[in-house]
């Protein structure tokens, strides 16, 4: 779950600073409002159904296994990720937080997750797990809040006002 979850935040972070670029103020402030709903609504749906854990679990061991079948290692590179996540936490400074994450060891674990990743999310077999898993999300959300469809759309239509040439 941990990997599904980052990489939702990832894209929704990249979303938000595209936003802020190009609709600062009552858009954007609309669209944490909404994500934060949908990420509320979609913890209880979690909580309440316990398989959606179980799934999302193994989902996430599916990618690594197909991450280290495309000879990546995913623990080396998730232990120098939270190596330098310990050394931003013992910085002192934004200079020494900003070196930290300018490293070339930093940079490489990150491109080299990022390349597996991609890699992984491409097996056809990591595909049909994630869709499946996001239906089974979808649904579990929706009995837990029937508003939930609704606030997806809203969100999806902010987005396609914040970035007019992504359509």
């Amino acid at each position: 779950m941990a990997l599904a979850t980052a990489l939702v935040l990832a894209f929704c972070s990249v979303a938000i600073a595209q936003m802020g670029q190009q609709q600062p103020g009552a858009l954007q402030q609309e669209f944490v409002e909404i994500q934060q709903r949908l990420a509320q609504i979609q913890q209880e749906a979690v909580e309440n159904n316990p398989e959606l854990r179980e799934q999302a679990d193994a989902l996430e061991e599916l990618v690594t296994d197909k991450m280290r079948e495309a000879g990546h290692d995913p623990g080396a590179i998730m232990e120098d990720l939270l190596a330098a996540q310990a050394r931003m936490e013992e910085a002192r400074t934004d200079e020494e937080r900003r070196e930290v994450l300018e490293s070339r060891e930093v940079r490489e674990a990150q491109r080299e997750l990022q390349e597996a990743q991609q890699v992984a999310m491409q097996d056809p077999e990591v595909e049909a797990a994630q869709q499946t898993l996001e239906e089974d999300m979808l649904d579990a959300m929706r009995r837990e809040d029937p508003q939930t469809d609704r606030l997806l759309e809203r969100m999806q239509e902010i987005q396609e006002q914040a970035q007019p040439g992504m359509r």
